[in-house]
């Protein structure tokens, strides 16, 4: 089952001072938690669930070894800039928390469309949430394989009753709204958006 609770208290612990920089770590501990959602959707989900894992892994590798460097978000960008490794390697934090980024707008208009919708089928919901965000970095198989995986959703009904309910998703989508909104203002900041 996933925490939602658990989830909005971590990503509201990475903002730092007055939304101008994220914690890492405290990022990542929110991202573990979320990606129990993926599981949750069903089996043709599984493979983003095991994709986060992955990219959760390769940040958390670059701060074991940087530890300072790897610290907040805006030391990343820092370190990873001054070094040129967003433009040598392909594994850079910068471009994996990146993909995570994108996913995480993604969640957030999904989990605000299952709030508002009364009906029983989240099919239409989850797909103009994933049209709106993660399609445009998708290419057409990938769009077209998303598009066929919503017809296995499990129900409005069924999703909220593994995540505990409805009653914390307004709370918890406006934290992630704040968190992407600090993530996309750094790599804005610092033309890192269409990182490939």
């Amino acid at each position: 089952m996933l925490d939602l609770t658990l989830v909005g208290n971590e990503f509201q612990s990475s903002l730092e001072g007055d939304d101008s920089d994220i914690l890492l770590e405290r990022y990542l501990a929110a991202y573990t938690e979320l990606n129990n959602i993926f599981p949750i959707l069903g089996n043709v989900f599984k493979f983003v669930s095991k994709d986060v894992t992955h990219k959760i892994s390769l940040l958390r590798g670059h701060m074991e070894t940087h530890p300072e460097s790897y610290r907040t978000v805006r030391a990343m960008v820092k370190h990873e800039r001054e070094s040129g490794c967003v433009e040598k390697n392909r594994e850079n934090g910068c471009r994996t928390l990146l993909r995570l980024h994108r996913a995480l707008e993604f969640v957030s208009e999904f989990m605000n469309a299952i709030y508002e919708t009364s009906e029983e089928s989240i099919v239409n919901p989850v797909w103009d949430a994933y049209s709106g965000t993660l399609a445009a970095h998708h290419t057409w198989l990938v769009r077209k394989t998303v598009g066929g995986a919503m017809y296995t959703l499990p129900t409005r009904s069924d999703l909220l009753s593994q995540v505990g309910g409805s009653d914390n998703l307004p709370w918890l989508v406006a934290i992630i709204r704040r968190v992407y909104g600090t993530v996309q203002h750094m790599f804005s900041e610092h033309n890192l958006l269409q990182l490939k």
